[in-house]
């Protein structure tokens, strides 16, 4: 975690100093978060660093925001930065002193909550956690999701479900991976994705994937084309008169468990492969932020086109000679052309099973881009770091 620092006087910068350094030990003896990378500046003094300037670098460039010093300091800071708790990073203050440490913003989705129990941890301080669901001990859908690595598609529809389990009502969570450990409390594991309170796939949408899932249940694979929407039709004039309010939209958390195979003509922009990626994405019904990773062959490891977009979409790249290719298992389609060019009959569908997951979506063509997805399964767990 990118941690930005800032503290006010000279007693809060050694409190920053500290807190850093032990930060840095926790994640050198593996207690905690083995990626804390902390920043500390001076707010104060000669060489002092501009308020405005630095919150506004840090909140583009760090994961959290730590204030030494009065929280009405941190939330003026912030306030002309703050829009979405999907996007928004941690904020922390702590006064000087180090007694209290506080979560300002993002107490969930961006960690806020438990930096700051780190942060008392290391300085000594007590932790004040004002979020309703872990004061009242319920579980907190936007933690688990965090702590899990999944997306949340929809955060406005986290308050539902987490005012549901405050009332001491049930939800249903339906998953697309297998999930180990006891369900919390107020949690029921559906098998029917159309009544679920909380949706765990890769998939967008109420039916997107439903054409995967159905082929994966014959070892099919989805021809390049099929939306992943069932077929359409008027519905019956009597239904049509019915006016039901519409089901509330599920919280759709994504699991990043797709590989995109990529193969690209030389010196394709990235602009292209963009638009040949959203293609694809739009007609398997998969999220792109479920995409773990690209893969191509080695020769396009530089292509820069193809890391722009992978830069873009904050995701790696992974490369394979055309002998690790040639020796993937698995149905592709064989080009000649592809052959001559690169020493391989298929890039963009070998590479996507090169990492041993299960072709979802065939190559798809356009604009001198090809496109392929493939699913691997990914562990998720109920049961507490």
């Amino acid at each position: 975690m990118r941690v930005s620092c800032i503290a006010f006087t000279e007693r809060g910068y050694a409190l920053a100093e500290r807190t850093a350094r032990a930060l840095s030990d926790y994640a050198q003896t593996g207690e905690d978060d083995p990626g804390w990378d902390v920043s500390v500046s001076r707010g104060f003094g000669e060489g002092k660093a501009d308020l405005r300037a630095w919150t506004a670098l840090a909140w583009e460039a760090s994961d959290a925001l730590l204030f030494v010093g009065a929280a009405g300091i941190a939330v003026r800071a912030i306030a002309p930065h703050v829009a979405s708790k999907a996007n928004d990073p941690a904020v922390v203050a702590i006064d000087e002193a180090g007694r209290f440490a506080v979560p300002l913003l993002s107490g969930h989705l961006g960690g806020a909550n438990e930096l700051a129990q780190t942060v008392a941890r290391a300085a000594g301080a007590i932790p004040v956690i004002t979020t309703a669901t872990d004061v009242r001990g319920v579980w907190a859908v936007d933690t688990w999701a965090r702590r899990a690595g999944l997306a949340v598609s929809n955060p406005e529809a986290i308050k539902r479900v987490s005012a549901r389990l405050l009332s001491g009502g049930r939800v249903a969570l339906y998953s697309d991976m297998p999930i180990s450990g006891q369900p919390p409390e107020g949690v029921d594991i559906a098998s029917d994705r159309a009544r679920a309170d909380i949706v765990v796939s890769p998939f967008a949408g109420a039916n997107a994937g439903a054409s995967v899932r159905a082929a994966e249940t014959t070892g099919e694979v989805v021809p390049a084309g099929e939306t992943g929407k069932p077929a359409g039709g008027r519905a019956p004039a009597a239904a049509a008169c019915l006016r039901q309010a519409p089901a509330p939209e599920p919280l759709r958390l994504v699991v990043p468990c797709i590989v995109a195979g990529i193969g690209c003509r030389r010196g394709a922009c990235a602009e292209a492969i963009e638009k040949a990626f959203l293609l694809a994405c739009g007609q398997v019904g998969i999220s792109p932020s479920a995409v773990r990773e690209a893969a191509t062959i080695d020769v396009k490891a530089h292509e820069e086109g193809l890391l722009a977009f992978c830069c873009a979409r904050n995701i790696p790249l992974a490369t394979y000679s055309a002998e690790e290719l040639s020796q993937v298992e698995g149905s592709v389609s064989p080009s000649d052309f592809v052959r001559a060019t690169v020493g391989v009959d298929n890039v963009c569908e070998r590479a996507a099973l090169a990492d041993g997951g299960k072709l979802i979506f065939p190559k798809l063509a356009h604009g001198g881009v090809t496109v392929a997805f493939s699913k691997v399964t990914i562990e998720l767990s109920f049961k507490e770091r």
